[in-house]
């Protein structure tokens, strides 16, 4: 396509492609990003990628999080409405506890079921937020794939901003899907392939 460089072509297709030599584009990428605008991916090409993620992370404070993808024995998934978006719960890790003692415990705790157990790991995902004094902070979450025996008994916590815990049918799940993060999406297909292989 004769005029168009690489790069505008990229950004069209919201999908930039730098060379970490390009740290000018690259922050304002990130700025365009935080401002609330949508990449479906930014990708960073560089010779040595920890030092690269060790420089880009050093301009944030770091939260680590773990939460659930949560079924019950019918398929059903476990997704609470915080702020009119639908999401999984998930929150803080506290300081000294195990990444998947924090994630049934916020589960536990955002949704009031009690009965729930890990079955594996899924992922992690990365978001980032401004906090107060434009302290800008990323926050890794730990997804894991869970089971629960219980149905009934759901309690949002409502101190949390969660108004609606629910269980979601196959057939409801792409109208909640389209009041979600791109990030919780992800989380939702790799727990469905999780739960076809188990």
């Amino acid at each position: 396509m004769e005029g168009n460089s690489l790069n505008g072509l990229l950004h069209e297709e919201l999908n930039p492609v730098y060379f970490f030599t390009q740290k000018t584009e690259i922050q304002k990428a990130f700025e365009f990003a935080q401002a609330g605008n949508y990449f479906k991916s930014l990708t960073i090409i560089c010779e040595d990628a920890k030092a690269m993620k060790k420089q880009l992370f050093a301009q944030y404070r770091t939260i680590k999080a773990a939460g659930g993808c949560i079924f019950n024995t019918k398929k059903e998934i476990l997704m609470i409405l915080r702020h009119g978006m639908w999401d999984l719960p998930k929150g803080k890790i506290e300081k000294g506890e195990k990444k998947k003692k924090a994630a049934i415990r916020e589960v536990r705790e955002e949704t009031g079921i009690e009965k729930v157990e890990i079955i594996n790991k899924l992922m992690k995902t990365y978001h980032t937020y401004a906090a107060a004094e434009d302290q800008k902070i990323l926050k890794v979450t730990h997804w894991y794939y869970m089971q629960s025996y219980e149905d009934t008994n759901l309690i949002p916590q409502l101190e949390e901003g969660i108004e609606t815990v629910a269980w979601i049918d196959e057939e409801h799940l792409d109208d909640k899907l389209k009041y979600t993060y791109g990030s919780i999406k992800n989380v939702v297909d790799a727990a469905i392939v999780a739960s076809h292989l188990s």
